[in-house]
């Protein structure tokens, strides 16, 4: 009972001390929450093609579902991944909600929706054109024609920065794959901005050094691990060790009265022959 106790209060340190040093090696930090699953999952993607580990992290339900992105290291990697986010045009804060009454509120809500889910599908496909980091598109639906006689035709900007030496698609390319991508716009209406736009160097490297950092204090939680795992084993095997000698004096100990008892009676048994033979 006694070595199984302490078999399991060695484990537990051992699982301990491996969580303390896995939590102090790398924790996970919010740097933003968006809306739409498609921009978290163009942020995590961004930030992993920079060296930086990202993940998601649903709340809420329904209307009120967001994602979190949250970043592994400290506040040099935080600081690293919103400076990344920031040269990629992502996790731009969401436009107001229309104001109103009920029922002419949930319908401008829903049209701000799905006009916020064409804009990414656009700069999605933009974002995959050749050396392309900041993409940023804004289109004005036509007018009403009931609510004009001369309804205003729908207008698009858009804005792109790239990191190469030299842009490879044209700017009437891009106005037409824009103007397919939103109802009733011509590709004459299609303002576009090309600019180029190296981006920033992460400040001394800071993704480099935290995963150095890591590794360090992850072999250093490792050395100290097998060193008490060393440790334990000796003193069970010493502890082992006098309990065997222990068993082997107790057994010396207890083989003397019998031993003796076997003298005896072989004594007696020699007495009892002697008895006999002065008898005859």
């Amino acid at each position: 009972m006694i070595k199984t106790s302490v078999f399991f209060k060695s484990k537990s340190v051992l699982l301990f001390l491996l969580t303390a040093i896995l939590l102090a090696g790398c924790s996970a930090r919010k740097v933003q929450t968006v809306k739409i699953e498609a921009e978290a999952n163009q942020i995590i993607d961004v930030l992993g093609e920079n060296g930086i580990r990202a993940r998601k992290n649903e709340i809420g339900e329904g209307v009120r579902k967001s994602f979190e992105i949250l970043v592994d290291g400290d506040e040099d990697a935080v600081s690293a991944a919103i400076q990344l986010m920031e040269d990629h045009c992502l996790g731009r804060p969401d436009p107001p909600e229309p104001e109103g009454g009920a029922v002419i509120t949930s319908i401008e809500v829903e049209r701000a929706r799905e006009q916020r889910r064409m804009k990414m599908n656009i700069e999605s496909q933009l974002r995959k054109l050749p050396g392309v980091t900041c993409v940023d598109v804004n289109f004005v639906p036509p007018q009403d024609r009931s609510l004009a006689i001369n309804p205003y035709p729908s207008t698009a900007s858009v804005l792109i920065n790239y990191k190469t030496q030299s842009f490879p698609v044209s700017k009437d390319e891009i106005a037409s794959l824009v103007a397919r991508s939103v109802p009733a716009l011509q590709p004459e209406n299609v303002s576009v901005v090309v600019t180029a736009k190296p981006l920033r160097p992460l400040p001394d490297n800071k993704v480099a050094y935290d995963f150095m950092r890591i590794a360090l204090v992850s072999g250093i939680g490792l050395a100290t691990i097998l060193a008490f795992v060393s440790v334990v084993f000796v003193l069970r095997k010493k502890r082992r060790n006098q309990t065997d000698e222990a068993e082997k004096i107790e057994n010396i100990e207890a083989a003397k009265p019998m031993k003796k008892v076997l003298l005896n009676e072989r004594y007696d048994f020699d007495d009892d022959e002697e008895d006999d033979e002065n008898l005859r």
